[in-house]
Formats: structure tokens, sequence, C-alpha cells
């Protein structure tokens, strides 16, 4: 017992001892451009102490023992082993891996970003996180320059992007979207920003060249997170919770003022010498007064009983109350991550769940995702990038919203009436939303997406690679309306159900050689060489079945349908390929001369065998003047590359098989028929060519703290493919054609700086700026504009999708407003075209002066593309205390809004906008707001310029509070790093447009407060 407690006293004097001469080092951990590397790991060797840097780079971790050696590592960058000795102060500057950190994965090949000479803009990972959505579209609006996104706020619908502007008429303008080298053309809101580490964007002709015709409308480069080589593995945990609302309402009358409106309105009609609808039997020549005293008695004609109850009562009911609630949106992230000198690993399990506004609707997303890297030999190394993706959404009816939004605010609250109305009048189109909740409307998603290679480098410079990939998508979409609501009965149905299923498999072989050499230390060539395959099947299955017995089996039992004869079905099974030869060849000289050459020859199964194949060749030159002997030891001037590139390419975004007059078999008695479908066949469609020219630079300065980029771009298009009218005898309406041309030109602007740079404060700023301007250079024949017809006879001229020579394919096409008619003003010398123009009706101005008011007198107002578009963000940083701001912005771009529109009538027989308050009446006459009028026949704002809204804006998409844990607080708790913060996104709009938003249209926009915890170990 005695020699036990000899050695336990001796244990006890070692460990003290140890202490004793333990001691703490503390330390900066930058890159090789000296900028600091917060959240970097520095950890003694063959212990559990462990600690992260925080957001300047400093570090602190005690107990350090003489003689021990500091691991310190980044995700992306080179690890380092450094030994204390005696040092309590222990500095490192990490170098960049070029193997993870600069690397992207195009077309099955791993290209350096500094080997891409064209336009390219990037975001992090990290910048992405800022935007707290579980949607990776809505997370890069107004970050990156010539990147246009406009948001969707319904759940599980994704923002729709432009890059660059149109380069097409009809084929259409989203890029294509490369995860890990596999080619996406949808689906993209399936896609976790948390398992983002960087976004580059492509956006000319070199950059886009390797892409050929899937990059005529840019692409989307997106690199997932990949584990590090330190050996230490991170666990990350990210989660937030949020609650959501309108961002707008829309300033509706209530019941008291829409009843003014109503007798405003059938006063002024009755006054023209008109009945307005409901009142036979009111005798004519009746005062004003005397008018409006009959028809607000009891009795009316105008008015139910009901409303003159409400009225009377001084009631007004809000029926869109009724359907809607506050949104509750969540997400959690958990990721590991880590590997060895062999290989990394990364792996994640996100679950995203968001509730509607509207009542039972909501959007569920459950992502896993797997990233490997395996050195199996020192020249052979093979990798999966693997992500499971399933999505459940659930929808209301798509018109219950708008029927609430404008019900009639005297009508009282009935949760069981089948039709809403106004007046005495039931109108079937106005299913009571209420009972439109109870339509079950679901859409379930399985998605899988993997990419796998295999890297073989059997000497040294060359790299052989296969990757295989595929992207399978089963979807299922359920409806049904149970017999008791609207929507069955006015079919009909008794109940109705309605499957939708649609399958996908799309796969993609990419075979590619790259060779890398420097010779002389200034000779850099590289040289990739490649062939790729793709195919995609797709089927869609469609089924509708009415009458069911019973309510209780929703859309479970369509075997329980009776009536057979009313069913429908219908399918479809489509299938494209795809397949190219690509070489690009880059040759940097001393570092300061870059020339890149790229051709690729694609093959499209869309187009007929006269024209299946296109040839896109690209050529692109860069000098870094900096780098010249009389720059290169400027400590101001870090960069100045000037850039310029052209090339061509196609695209091929048609419809399958245009190339071909198809047919459809049909049965009637005892024969069977083939009647025609689509259009009429034309074997001789080609590609659509574009050609790019794009001139820029990249500039940087003061220690890299202040860059600045920028971009001219010209394109032409050509061989545009657009409908024509096919020759009547064949049978056919329409033939597509290579017919159109279209000219597409813009600039962007880059600026970002690190303002303040200290020890215990950080500022950083960044803005950008576009703009895209397209015009129509030639249409079929004699260039005579295509007119979209339409409305309610089918012959009337629409306000969009007109096709006219030197205007922009987005143009409006309107009237032009020429005021409000006044009392005593001579109206007799224009000929209205069947119009009604009295006083305090809308008058349209005669612009070609005949007299008469006809098509001819339209002209285009505007467009619905901005003139300039970007955004702007500012970052702060105190001690750990975080500010963020994230702007965005558009100028310039006009939009309609059928909400608006619609409820400006001033009938009093539908929702009216408060604007209507401020109507043309006898002594009110100082307005451009027409008069109320109960009749048809006038012209109403829709009709006009003055119908057509400023959608510019300024948007705060988010604004963040957070507070980071110090490091040392961090080592005590054993955390590499903990982050809070609450974020409001969309917190105001600044905008003159009157609809919901003016980047959503008639869709209201959200509101978001979020709390979030980021934690990392």
């Amino acid at each position: 017992m005695r020699n036990v407690i000899r050695y336990l006293c001796l244990l006890i004097v070692m460990m003290c001892a140890g202490s004793l001469y333990s001691q703490t080092v503390t330390g900066k951990i930058t890159d090789n451009e000296n900028l600091p590397l917060p959240g970097a790991s520095v950890m003694v060797k063959g212990t559990q102490n462990v600690v992260s840097t925080d957001m300047d780079g400093n570090y602190s971790i005690p107990n350090v023992a003489p003689g021990s050696v500091l691991q310190i590592s980044f995700i992306g960058f080179v690890s380092q082993s450094i030994e204390v000795n005696n040092s309590t102060v222990i500095n490192a500057t990490l170098k960049a891996s070029p193997n993870e950190l600069d690397e992207i994965v195009v077309v099955g090949a791993s290209v350096k970003r500094s080997d891409l000479t064209g336009a390219v803009g990037n975001l992090s990972g990290e910048k992405l996180k800022e935007t707290p959505t579980p949607n990776l579209l809505q997370g890069m609006q107004g970050r990156i320059a010539g990147v246009y996104i406009q948001q969707n706020p319904t759940p599980g619908n994704g923002a729709s992007i432009k890059i660059r502007g149109s380069n097409s008429i009809s084929a259409g303008s989203t890029p294509i979207f490369v995860v890990d080298g596999l080619i996406m053309e949808g689906n993209f809101e399936n896609i976790n920003p948390n398992d983002v580490a960087s976004i580059d964007v492509l956006k000319d002709a070199s950059a886009t060249a390797i892409y050929g015709s899937r990059g005529a409308n840019g692409v989307v480069v997106i690199t997932t997170k990949r584990g590090s080589r330190s050996g230490e593995g991170t666990v990350q945990f990210d989660t937030w919770v949020g609650v959501s609302e309108f961002s707008k309402q829309i300033p509706l009358m209530n019941g008291s003022q829409l009843f003014d409106l109503r007798v405003d309105a059938a006063a002024n009609t009755y006054l023209d010498g008109q009945l307005p609808f409901d009142t036979s039997g009111v005798p004519l020549g009746l005062s004003r007064q005397e008018f409006i005293n009959q028809i607000t008695s009891d009795g009316s004609r105008v008015f139910a009983p009901y409303e003159l109850e409400s009225y009377r009562t001084g009631k007004s009911y809000n029926w869109l109350d009724e359907i809607t609630r506050s949104g509750v949106q969540s997400n959690h992230n958990l990721s590991f991550s880590g590997g060895s000198e062999k290989g990394t690993y990364f792996v994640s399990m996100s679950f995203a769940d968001q509730d509607g506004i509207l009542k039972n609707s909501g959007f569920k997303r459950y992502n896993g995702k797997i990233n490997l890297t395996q050195d199996v030999k020192s020249w052979l190394q093979i990798g999966t990038s693997t992500t499971f993706s399933r999505s459940e959404a659930s929808y209301i009816d798509g018109g219950a919203f708008g029927t609430a939004l404008g019900a009639n605010p005297l009508l009282p609250i009935d949760r069981t009436a089948t039709y809403l109305s106004y007046g005495e009048g039931i109108d079937n189109n106005q299913r009571n939303p209420i009972l439109s909740l109870d339509i079950a409307s679901v859409s379930k998603r399985n998605m899988l997406t993997t990419s796998n290679y295999i890297s073989i480098k059997p000497v040294k410079g060359l790299e052989i690679r296969s990757t295989f990939g595929a992207n399978i998508i089963d979807q299922g979409n359920f409806e049904y309306f149970p017999s008791y609501t609207g929507q069955s009965i006015g079919n009909s149905a008794d109940g109705e159900a309605h499957h939708y299923r649609y399958s996908e498999l799309n796969y993609q072989w990419d075979n590619t050689v790259t060779y890398s050499k420097v010779f002389a230390d200034k000779h850099d060539i590289n040289a990739l060489f490649g062939y790729s395959a793709q195919k995609n099947d797709n089927n869609t299955t469609d089924l509708r079945a009415r009458g069911f017995a019973t309510d209780d089996l929703s859309y479970k039992y369509l075997a329980g349908a009776s009536q057979r004869a009313n069913s429908q079905l219908s399918s479809d099974f489509n299938t494209y390929t795809i397949l190219s030869y690509f070489g690009r060849v880059n040759y940097t000289f001393d570092k300061k001369y870059m020339i890149t050459g790229t051709i690729r020859r694609d093959g499209s199964s869309k187009f007929g065998p006269n024209n299946k194949w296109g040839t896109f060749p690209s050529a692109a030159v860069s000098w870094d003047i900096a780098k010249e002997d009389f720059l290169k030891d400027s400590k101001k001037i870090n960069q100045l590359k000037l850039r310029t590139s052209y090339g061509i390419s196609g695209n091929q975004n048609i419809g399958l098989y245009s190339y071909v007059t198809l047919y459809r078999p049909s049965f009637s008695g005892t024969s069977t028929s083939f009647s025609q479908y689509g259009f009429e066949g034309n074997p001789d469609i080609k590609w659509e060519k574009q050609k790019q020219l794009n001139i820029g630079f990249d500039a940087a300065g003061f220690d890299n703290r202040l860059s600045v980029s920028a971009n001219y771009f010209y394109t032409d298009n050509t061989d545009l493919l657009l409908v024509r009218k096919a020759i009547p005898s064949l049978g056919y309406k329409d033939k597509l054609e290579n017919i159109g041309a279209l000219n597409n030109k813009g600039i962007e602007l880059t600026i970002s700086g690190a303002i303040v740079q200290t020890k215990d404060f950080r500022w950083d700023v960044s803005a950008n700026i576009s703009s895209a301007k397209n015009k129509i250079t030639k249409l079929s024949g004699d260039n005579s504009p295509i007119y979209n017809f339409g409305g309610f006879t089918g012959s009337e001229i629409q306000r969009d999708n007109n096709r006219i020579v030197g205007k922009s394919i987005n143009s409006i096409y309107v009237f032009q407003y020429d005021g409000i008619a006044q009392q005593g003003e001579d109206l007799s010398s224009i000929n209205y075209g069947g119009r009604v123009v009295m006083p305090g009706d809308i008058k349209i101005k005669d612009r070609n002066g005949d007299g008469i008011i006809s098509d001819s007198d339209r002209y285009v107002v505007g467009n619905v593309d901005p003139n300039y578009y970007g955004g702007f963000s500012s970052d702060l940083n105190y001690k750990g205390i975080g500010l963020n701001m994230i702007f965005a912005y558009s100028i310039g771009g006009r939009r309609t809004s059928g909400v608006y529109e619609g409820y400006m009538y001033g009938t009093g027989r539908t929702a009216a906008h408060t604007d209507l308050l401020d109507r043309w009446t006898p002594t009110n006459t100082d307005t451009d707001i027409p008069r109320a009028y109960y009749n048809g026949g006038r012209f109403n704002l829709g009709d006009t310029d003055k119908g057509i809204q400023n959608a510019s804006f300024l948007r705060l998409n988010a604004l963040t509070v957070s507070y980071t844990l110090p490091s040392d607080l961090l080592s005590r708790i054993h955390l590499k790093g903990l982050k809070l913060y609450v974020t409001g996104s969309n917190l105001f709009t600044i905008t003159k447009y009157k609809g919901y938003d003016p980047e959503s249209g008639d869709t209201p926009n959200l509101r978001m407060i979020v709390t979030g915890l980021n934690v990392s170990l």
C-alpha cells in the first residue's frame, strides 16, 4: 500500500511539472495574399486540444507543451505542421491546394478557375448562406453581375434565372446547371444551398464554349463541398427557424366604400341613358338622387338584402383572412467532413420545411449527400458525388387565392356556400375559397443525382478521366376535388381524382484527356480533349376519373370512379440524345499572356438528318499588365488583366420531333383514323447560331483589398427558330423555321473592397450593376410584325408576345393614354372604334392622326426587361458582432398587373382598389382615374400605357445581426465555431409597382424573420 501511495504522488508531481512547463500559443493564420482565414483549425498533434481561428484569422490555444507540434488546416488549403519549441506566437501562411480550392468540374474534367479566360462570375458557399433560404437561386439574387433572378414565393417553386438577357425568340433563355460535372436543366429547387462550396457563372462564348450548344444561355457551375486531407474530421450543424407573412397587402375598399362605388357606377350608367344590370323595371327620367334612393332601398335590384344589411350595420368581411396564416419555415443541416492523405469524405443530411401563407399549402424537402475521393494508387483516383432528394409539396386550388382576395366585402362569411356572389347573382366561377381548402393537391418527387469518376495519371502532367453521371426523377402529382366543391359540381363530376406521373432518366458519360506542362519556367500549356454522350428518356401518364360514391378515399382509389365514359387518359414518351467532341488548349507565357482556343462539335437528335451536327469554336486572349516589369513591384496594383473573347455557340432548346410531321390515331365506331398533331414537319430546321464578342478587364489593388471587374458584350443571334403559318391545304396551321435574327448587348461591372481591416473591426462592401438590351433585326419575309392575337374575339392584338423588327422581344404594345374626357369637351372629332367615351372616361391618343382609333395607333411603351439591375452588400464585424446587409435592385423595367387592373374597373361588382376613391366625378375632375361605370364598352387602364407600371425596385433581401463566439471561449467548450444570428428577409421594397410585387407580379411575396445557429466541432 505504501508503494502505491508513492507512485501516485510521483504521478501527481509529474503532471504538475508538465502543467508548469505548458504555455498558451497565439497567432494568426492567413492565405498567400495575406488575407485572414476564419475557421481554420489549429490542433496540438496527438491530442484533443483544438481551436479555430476567429473572423480575423487569430487564434489562442492553451496548454501547449514545448516540443509539441501544431497542425494547422483549412479546407482548400495545404495543411502545415509547425513545431512549437519555446515560441508563444506562431503565425502561419497556408497555400491554396491546386486540387481543391481552384478547381471546378466541367464536362468530366477538372479545370482551374485561373484557366478560364472568359467572363466568369463567382459566389462562395459562405456568401450564399448569408441569405437563409432553402432555395439556391434566391440566395444568388443580386450577388453576381449579369445574372438576373426573379423570385417565386410559392412553396417548392424555383425562381427564374437569365444570364445576360435573352438570346432567342422562342427557344428559351434558361441556363444549364452543372453540379459536380453533371448537367441539369431543371429542378434547381432540389439543390441544398448548404452543400454548395462555390458557384461559378460562365457568361461569354469562351467560358461556355466547352459546353457547345448547351451553354448558349450561360452555364451555372456548382461545386459542392469536399472533405480536407488534413486528417481531422469536422462536424457542422446549421439550423434556422423563421416566421413569414405577406410583404404587401393590396389596399382594397371596405364594404361601405364598395357600396358607394356601386351606387356611383349605377347612377352614371343610368344618366347616360342605359339601364344598369338587374335594374329592369326602373323608369327612365329619374334624377340622380331619385335613382339612388330607389336602388338603395329595400327591394333594390342592384343590392341584395344581405348587402344592404351589411352596409347599414357597418360590417365588412375579409374572406382572404379565412384562408391565410403566418407561415413557419425551418431548415436543418448536419454534415461530416474530413479525410487523410489518401482521400476525403463529405456527408450531409438536411431537412427543409416550409408552411405556406395559404392554409394547407407547404413544402418539405429531404436531402442526403455523399462526396468521396480516394487515391487507390499514386496514379489512380476514384470519386463519387451522389445526392438523393425527396420533396413533398401541397397546394390549394389555384383560383382560391384570387377568389378570396376579390370576394365581396359585403358578403357574410359562409363556410358551406358553394359559390360566392355580388348582389343576387351567383357566379359559378367564384367557388368558395374556404371549401377549396378541402381539395387535396400534392406533388411528390424523388430525385437521385450521381456523378462518378475514375482518374488515371500515368505520367506527370497527363490525366485520363472518365465520368459517368445520372439524374433519375420520379414524380407524382395527385388531386382530388370533393363532390361538394364548386370545382366538382361545375364539371358534374361527383368527385374528381387526378393522377399525373412523370419519370425521367438522364445519363451522361464524359471521357477526357488533359495534359499540362510548363517549359522553361515560362511556357505553360494545358490541353483538354474529350468526348461526351448524353441521353434523356422521359414519360408521362395523365389520368382523370370522376363519379365517386364517397369522398373519404380521396385520390387513392381510382377504381371507385363510376363515370367511366367521362374519364380522361393521356400518356407520352420522349427521348433525345446529344453526342459531342470537344477540345481546348490554353497557353500562358510568363504568367502574363494567355491564349485559349476551344472547339466543340455537337450532334442533337432534335434536328433532322440534314442539319443534325453543329460546330462551335471560340478564342480568347488576356494580358495581366500588373505582372510586367514596370508594375510587378507596385504595392498599389496587384492585378490589371485585359481580356477579350469571340466565339460561336448554338441553341437546341426546342421541342422534340419538330423536323417530322406527327400524326396520332383516333378510334371512331369501327374505324381508325390518323389526324395531324403539332407542327408541319420541317427536315431543314437547324441550330440557332450565337456569335458573341466580349471585352473586359479585372483589376485589384492595395494588397487585393479593392477589386474591379468589367465586361462589355455583343451577341448576334441568327437562324432563330420561329413559328410560321403553314400552307392551309396541307391541314397544318404552323411550321417551325429558322427565319429570325436578334442582337443582344450589355455591360457588367462588379466592385468589391475591404474598406476597414483592423484587429477588432472589419468592413467589406461589394456592388454590381448589369445591363442587357435585345433588339429583333429580322423576321420572316418582308419583316412584317408578328402579332399575338387573342382576347374575347380572338382577333385583338395582345399587349405582349408581339414580334416587331427594331424592338425588344419582351416589348409591351398598347394604346397611348390621352387623359380623362371632361365636361364640355368636343369628343366628336375622333372615332373610337365602337368604344364609348364620355366625360370621365379614358381617351386614347390618335397617334397616326387619321381620326380613327385602331390597332395602328398602338405603340411599344417599353419592355419587361430592366435597363439596369444588380445588387450591393455591406458586411461589418466588430469583435465577433456582425451586421450584414444584402440589397437587390432593378431599374427601368415595365410590368402589367392583372390584379390591379381588375380592381380598377370601377363597377362596384368586384373588389376595388382604393385608388378609385380618387375617381373622376363632376366635382373631382383633376384626376387620372376614370369614373365609375356599370356596363362595358369603355377603354380600361389595361388597354393603355397608363396601366403599364414601372417595375423598378430596391429591395433589402437580407439584414443579419450575428455574434460569433471568440476562439478562446470555444476552446474551453471544445468547439471549432459557434455563431448565433437573426435575419430579416425581404424587410422592405421601394417601388411604384401597384401589384403585389415587381418581381413576382400578382403573386404576393413574403417577409420573414429568422433565428439561426451554426455550430462546428
